[in-house]
């Protein structure tokens, strides 16, 4: 192939997107944040684009790479070479998953807006059934897993015991809910006016309200790889849906207080009961139990105000949640105007002042 025939084919593409950003409206959006996934890449992009095809309307797929470190990104510059709709959002370094997806909302121009993960877990088959809630006038279509293949019981566990927290703390019952949802345009706005650093967004999709459905589906084994959900990232995710929607941790402290009160009082009565009988423990046992307990729940109290000041402090930075290097696929932002040179604005000045007045 010459260099000819290559820039060619390039321009081409670059009007057909030029062409699909100017005049034609995206009906859909699908978000597919990806780290690491350039052994099944190819086999999602396959089953979405089947699934996007029999929607009927335009729609664009939106690959957020989160700092992945093997072949991904040149995987999608194959995609986006091979198909316009493909375009990409890659980070500087690894973000994290949550921030991905909000990256992929902020970049989305779909009137509706569907996120699922790049490794076939959310099957891009069920995107009919979740469009056709959304015609029916739901704004958010969110899905909830009745059960994942190949995943382990211990591991399963520590996920519903995560939601159990989050639902006990803030009162939202999210259990098993997932990042595979539907979001109309006008949702998409509002959670994009939500910027705090530690994200999660299936508290802020739950927070935002509009008119909800839910889905059940069944998640599938991974095509390739292995998760790269870590145990440290769903801790990280349950203190988010913890702190960032509940100050019940706060209210703890005067319950704490009132229940060490109750039982100083109990223990307080049952001594002077067994005093006469010589049954009492001595006066530094009851001391140093008076201290073990209060030094204890001082700690707690430090740690949990502690975890607040924290997120203060990240909030008050005001770093971007992200930092892209670089886009793909998007049409080229127009230029923006050159300043006039010291020389233009001393001719400009003298066409004002050059002029004759008739009498």
């Amino acid at each position: 192939m010459t260099d000819e025939t290559t820039k060619h084919g390039e321009s081409e593409r670059a009007s057909e997107r030029a062409s699909q950003s100017e005049g034609e409206e995206l009906t859909f959006s699908f978000v597919a944040p990806v780290y690491n996934e350039q052994d099944g890449l190819e086999h999602f992009y396959g089953r979405l684009k089947i699934a996007a095809d029999e929607l009927g309307q335009p729609y664009e797929i939106l690959f957020v790479n989160d700092g992945s470190t093997d072949e991904t990104a040149a995987v999608i510059r194959r995609l986006a070479e091979a198909d316009p709709r493909v375009k990409a959002v890659e980070f500087s370094r690894n973000f994290g998953h949550q921030v991905a997806v909000t990256a992929g909302y902020d970049f989305a121009a779909g009137r509706a807006v569907i996120s699922l993960d790049a490794d076939c877990q959310h099957p891009p088959e069920l995107i009919g059934e979740m469009v056709a809630r959304w015609r029916e006038g739901f704004e958010v279509v969110y899905t909830v897993r009745k059960d994942t293949q190949g995943i382990s019981p211990v591991r399963r566990w520590i996920g519903r015991t995560i939601y159990a927290v989050i639902r006990l703390a803030s009162g939202a019952d999210l259990t098993d809910q997932a990042d595979f949802r539907l979001l109309d345009r006008k949702v998409v706005e509002a959670l994009r006016a939500h910027r705090e650093r530690a994200r999660f967004v299936r508290g802020l999709v739950h927070w935002v309200g509009f008119r909800q459905v839910a889905l059940g589906y069944m998640a599938e084994q991974r095509v390739a790889g292995e998760s790269r959900y870590s145990l440290k990232q769903l801790v990280g995710m349950s203190g988010a849906g913890v702190f960032n929607f509940s100050r019940l941790p706060l209210r703890l402290a005067p319950a704490a207080g009132a229940l060490l009160v109750a039982v100083a009082v109990v223990y307080a009565v049952v001594s002077l009961i067994l005093w006469p009988f010589g049954l009492a423990g001595g006066g530094w046992t009851h001391a140093a139990m008076a201290m073990v307990a209060l030094f204890g729940l001082q700690f707690i109290l430090l740690g949990i105000l502690g975890e607040y000041v924290g997120r203060i402090f990240e909030e008050a930075k005001g770093r971007p949640l992200y930092i892209v290097r670089e886009k793909v696929g998007f049409a080229p932002e127009p230029k923006p105007a050159e300043e006039p040179t010291e020389e233009e604005d001393e001719a400009a000045e003298e066409e004002k002042t050059d002029f004759v007045v008739f009498t």
